[in-house]
C-alpha cells in the first residue's frame, strides 16, 4: 500500500506536463528485487531475511491531462526466499504475487493492495502469507475507510 500512496502524487505530476485528453503509460520490468527485509519464519520463529525478486512487474498509469483524475495499478510476481541468520537453519523458497491499485479525482482517493506468498521450508513445513489493504479519503483528504492485514500461516508436512 505504501507504494500506491507514494505513486498517486507522481501520476498527478505526469498530468501537469500539459496537453489534452487521456494519457496512458505502462512500464514493464524483469528480475527486480522488490524488497529484502528482516522477518521471523512463522514456522520456526527464527530470524532471517525475506527477499522478493519480481520475475515480471507491470506498472500502469492513466490520467486526464485536463483535470485531477487518474488511475494507477501495478502487479508483480516471482521468487521469494527466506535466509535464516544462523548457518544451517531452516531456509525457504517459493512464489509470490502482489497487486496494488489506486484512483484519485477531486472528490476522493482510493488505494488498495493484495499480496500472496507461498514458501516451502527446508524442513518440509509450508508458509503461506496473505495481505490486503485499503484506504479511502474524501475531498478534504480525511480518511473515510482504512484497513490493513497480514496473515502468516504455517502448515506442517
Amino acid at each position: 500500500m505504501a507504494c500506491a500512496i507514494a505513486l498517486l502524487p507522481a501520476a498527478g505530476a505526469f498530468a501537469a506536463a500539459g496537453g489534452s485528453g487521456t494519457v496512458t503509460e505502462t512500464k514493464h520490468a524483469q528480475n527486480v528485487v522488490l524488497f529484502s527485509i528482516p522477518v521471523h519464519n512463522p514456522c520456526t520463529g527464527t530470524p532471517g531475511t525475506l527477499t522478493a525478486t519480481a520475475a515480471s512487474e507491470v506498472f500502469h498509469v492513466t490520467f486526464f491531462e485536463t483535470g485531477p483524475e487518474g488511475w494507477v495499478t501495478g502487479t508483480a510476481q516471482g521468487e521469494v526466499t527466506f535466509a535464516p541468520e544462523e548457518a544451517g537453519g531452516v531456509s525457504a523458497v517459493g512464489h509470490f504475487a502482489e497487486w496494488f491499485g489506486g484512483s484519485f479525482n477531486n472528490k476522493n482517493t482510493v488505494e488498495h493492495s493484495t499480496s500472496n506468498f507461498n514458501l516451502q521450508n527446508s524442513d518440509g513445513s509450508h508458509v503461506v502469507v496473505h495481505g490486503a489493504s485499503h484506504l479511502s479519503t474524501n475531498a478534504a483528504g480525511e480518511v473515510t475507510r482504512q484497513f490493513e492485514g497480514l496473515e502468516p500461516r504455517c502448515t506442517t508436512k
